[in-house]
């Protein structure tokens, strides 16, 4: 019998195996509620989709049964309060297994779910329900979630209100409202081609902007888990992230399902690594996808002190992967790192797998989903080895499934990425001959420096191959004569002292294997760097005027 995927997506491969092609097929209507995980409820009703546990030794499973009948009971429940068809529901609810459940119950109502990170101040959850013109609230309990989204709501006129975790003063307990609603329900005639998710923006500078994706966009979330995480039928696999974010999406939902492979859900309020070590050996997963943060953690406290041979594939995202934490990872559990290049916007365009193979450097090679160029400044593509940003083009002028339809209620934000016809990273590449790509960093995080554009990422990668450097970030300060100074901020390992000779050392060891434009002018030690709530460096922080 036919892989379920292969209902929606059709695939080539060349004599070896590897996916050469792809194309998608589904109707007009197409939904993943419906034409997702309702068949597998039926056909599948006792198939395990999601194992959860927490930092509290609580754990609950599900099964497609129960992903069904609960997502239809909530579907219901929404539909009864006069939610309709186009409306927006916000969901804080970090990595409850409920956040599945009200995702896939919105999908079938046609409303347009707003996932948004737990720990958002009352500012914050106001400003994204004023943007998104937010119909109705779904959060969690714990901290200051539960108050602040109540105090936004009451600011924004937001009142049918839902808590889970019991009823929050402000808040319907929402395993209350859902208990006695009906199992089934009548299909909600969606197109593929309307809203279904609106992901704020994790950015630097600015408002957040609101990334909005349409009906067709889980399938698109395929190619990862398959080809990059090696999902498959009966696999266990473990990812981290709040529900907050669009990796999720990628890493432990839509693509996993459609694989008919569980996900093993872990929640915390800080990330246990000696807990999440356990939880992997005690049920057995079969696949990892992280952050490097987390692998770094993971091999601070010892991956190899726990029995993880159930485990087959180790995947990396995020953020770069420094060489020598992909070595500890290796020498830890005898696996390499499968590295991903993906965006909010996009999802996952380019990966290191088993199946796409990998080049060392290489944050991986081009998935056949997209059409994607080099573009160059002189708006010519770019030929194998030459530098440029990455760009998708839309084949045919029709844009290709996963891009995202907009940045909603902002036209000009808009068209600054997607043109009709090339869709902007924003990111610099180099792509060779094969298709992998070389990633070089922001083209707005760029150094300038004696008229040369210098990528901090290649720097660090070199820098931090030297043993006193647990990690580092690689920045442009404004000189007068240079037009930017590269500069170096460096968090050393522990033992190793900060000082003129230790800075003497670094700067040896680091400009001795470049090009004089390449070569760092400034060192400076720093007990740590700041990273922002989805786990990614933030690389203004030492920004100086």
């Amino acid at each position: 019998m036919a892989e379920f995927y292969t209902r929606f997506i059709k695939e080539t491969f060349d004599e070896n195996g590897r996916l050469t092609d792809c194309s998608y097929e589904y109707d007009e209507n197409f939904n993943y509620g419906y034409d997702v995980i309702d068949p597998l409820g039926t056909r599948y009703p006792d198939r395990r989709a999601m194992v959860w546990r927490n930092d509290r030794g609580e754990r609950t499973e599900l099964t497609f049964g129960d992903v069904k009948r609960l997502s239809t009971q909530t579907a219901n429940l929404f539909a009864a309060r006069g939610l309709r068809k186009g409306e927006v529901v916000l969901a804080a609810l970090r990595t409850h297994w409920e956040y599945w459940i009200v995702a896939v119950a919105a999908h079938k109502l046609g409303l347009i779910l707003c996932p948004v990170y737990y720990r958002l101040t009352a500012e914050d959850f106001a400003y994204r329900m004023e943007k998104a013109g937010v119909r109705a609230v779904i959060a969690c309990r714990e901290g200051e979630t539960a108050e602040n989204v109540l105090t936004a709501a009451q600011k924004m006129g937001v009142d049918l209100r839902f808590s889970i975790g019991g009823a929050a003063p402000g808040f319907e307990d929402f395993h209350r409202c859902i208990q006695d609603q009906p199992e089934t329900m009548e299909r909600v005639e969606t197109r593929w081609d309307e809203p279904v998710l609106v992901y704020f923006t994790s950015g630097t500078t600015g408002k957040p902007k609101a990334v909005l994706h349409n009906h067709v966009y889980p399938l698109a979330n395929h190619y990862g888990s398959r080809y990059m995480q090696d999902v498959h039928d009966g696999s266990l696999h473990f990812a981290t992230g709040d529900t907050g974010w669009e990796v999720v999406s990628g890493t432990k939902f839509y693509g996993q399902w459609l694989h008919l492979g569980a996900l093993l859900v872990f929640d915390y309020d800080r990330f246990p690594p000696e807990q999440v070590l356990a939880c992997l050996e005690e049920e057995r997963a079969t696949g990892i996808m992280a952050q490097p943060t987390v692998y770094r953690m993971l091999t601070d406290v010892g991956m190899d002190q726990y029995d993880l041979s159930s485990v087959t594939n180790y995947a990396v995202g995020g953020e770069k992967l420094t060489p020598d934490l992909a070595q500890r990872v290796l020498a830890q559990t005898g696996h390499v790192l499968y590295e991903g290049y993906a965006q909010s916007e996009c999802g996952l365009i380019a990966a290191v797998s088993k199946n796409m193979g990998r080049k060392e450097g290489a944050v991986g090679k081009v998935m056949p989903k997209y059409h994607v160029e080099i573009l160059k400044e002189d708006g010519a593509f770019a030929l194998p080895g030459e530098e440029g940003e990455i760009v998708i083009v839309a084949d045919g002028g029709r844009r290709p499934e996963g891009i995202m339809m907009g940045y909603l209620n902002d036209p000009e934000a808009t068209a600054s990425l997607w043109d009709g016809s090339i869709f902007h990273t924003g990111d610099l590449a180099v792509m060779d001959g094969e298709g992998y790509l070389f990633y070089r960093g922001r083209s707005d995080g760029v150094i300038k420096t004696k008229g040369y554009r210098v990528s901090p990422l290649e720097l660090e990668q070199t820098l931090v191959l030297h043993p006193a450097v647990k990690e580092c970030l690689v920045a442009g300060v404004p000189d007068r004569d240079l037009g930017q100074r590269i500069t170096a901020y460096v968090v050393l390992e522990e033992g190793c002292a900060p000082g003129e000779a230790m800075k003497e050392e670094l700067l040896t060891f680091h400009n001795g294997k470049c090009a004089g434009f390449k070569k760092i002018r400034d060192l400076r030690f720093v007990p740590t760097l700041a990273r922002n709530a989805n786990g990614k460096v933030i690389r203004g922080q030492f920004k100086e005027k």
